[in-house]
């Protein structure tokens, strides 16, 4: 596959999970979708045989805290905004 093409499909993926993990708390699963996809194809890379967990686990790990970083970073940020929200109607 093209570099660039790569380049740009993951930039969209990475919008996409940081749109979806702001979203209001009661969505909260939407931006868990980017993860489980990602574990999932780790566990399907794994099973073929096409990744040893020992031998990376380095570069696993990075993306796999990036993504549930942005995951609950957006869900907190969320979650204030719905507070505030809340604040401002009591008001």
């Amino acid at each position: 596959m093209n570099p660039a093409l790569t380049l740009v499909i993951a930039f969209l993926i990475l919008a996409f999970h940081i749109w979806a993990s702001r979203r209001s708390p009661r969505f909260w699963f939407l931006g868990g979708i980017v993860p489980l996809v990602w574990f999932g194809l780790l566990a399907f890379l794994w099973s073929r045989g096409q990744i040893s967990l020992p031998a990376d686990w380095k570069i696993l790990v990075f993306p796999t805290l990036i993504l549930l970083l942005l995951w609950l970073k957006g869900n907190l940020a969320a979650k204030k905004r719905e507070l505030e929200q809340m604040k401002a109607k009591d008001l």
